[in-house]
């Protein structure tokens, strides 16, 4: 399965939101699945209001979430571009808060999810086993000038089930292998430069959702992505 989405299409029919706390935020839908639709990716830009907070919660699903513009607080943890958090299905975490420019993070899910069950009212609704936060260390992004070197880094220690996160830089219109487990399902989100994938050009804040292990090509001007890898299976969804 190969699905793909451009910031410029979802900004086009970005929405609205306000939370029962009052906190609103823009919600930007990538990828997009039919309603009743469960088994399919999911992929949105929050752009959350300025000095607002979401309080702590918990998804059905494995999701990623990637800080790429504004500042804030992850928990205590202090959160800007670029950051990557990973949370495992049924792992509670939060509060989100934004700091006066507001936070804006993609959130990335191989299977949709129903929404947000906010802690405490819905500790019942949460299935016990075991829990999961990785938070990677903030990652600058190189110039677009400075795409000239292949390389990819790690931006954690690899996890027994394949739960992986990289940041991958390719030359201009040079290949480079997809780093991880060649069959895993991943998400692909462009932070600077072009991508050339499955026949599109993916700019920055494109993304794509993918099974293919075929290398990835960048446009001429280079480009630099971060490679999402989830569990090689979903045994922490629901």
């Amino acid at each position: 399965m190969i699905r793909t989405g451009t910031i410029e299409k979802a900004r086009a029919g970005r929405k609205h939101h306000v939370l029962p706390n009052g906190t609103g935020y823009w919600r930007n839908g990538l990828i997009s699945s039919a309603p009743h639709d469960d088994v399919s990716p999911q992929a949105f830009l929050v752009e959350q209001d300025p000095n607002t907070t979401i309080e702590p919660h918990f998804h059905q699903e494995n999701e990623f979430q990637v800080v790429v513009e504004g500042n804030g607080l992850l928990g205590r943890r202090v959160v800007e571009p670029v950051r990557v958090h990973y949370a495992g299905a049924h792992t509670g975490y939060g509060p989100i808060s934004a700091g006066p420019k507001g936070l804006a993070y993609f959130t990335l899910r191989a299977r949709s999810d129903p929404g947000a069950r906010f802690l405490p009212g819905a500790r019942d609704r949460m299935q016990k086993g075991p829990k999961r936060h990785l938070l990677a260390e903030a990652y600058a992004p190189a110039n677009p000038a400075a795409l000239v070197a292949t390389r990819v880094v790690d931006l954690w220690e690899p996890q027994p089930d394949g739960v992986g996160a990289w940041m991958l830089r390719i030359e201009p219109d040079q290949t480079a292998p997809v780093p991880g487990h060649p069959g895993a399902t991943r998400y692909l989100l462009v932070i600077c430069g072009t991508l050339l994938f499955n026949g599109e050009r993916l700019p920055r804040f494109a993304t794509a959702f993918t099974d293919e292990p075929a290398p990835l090509r960048a446009g001429d001007e280079g480009v630099e992505l971060l490679v999402l890898q989830f569990p090689h299976t979903q045994g922490e969804r629901k």
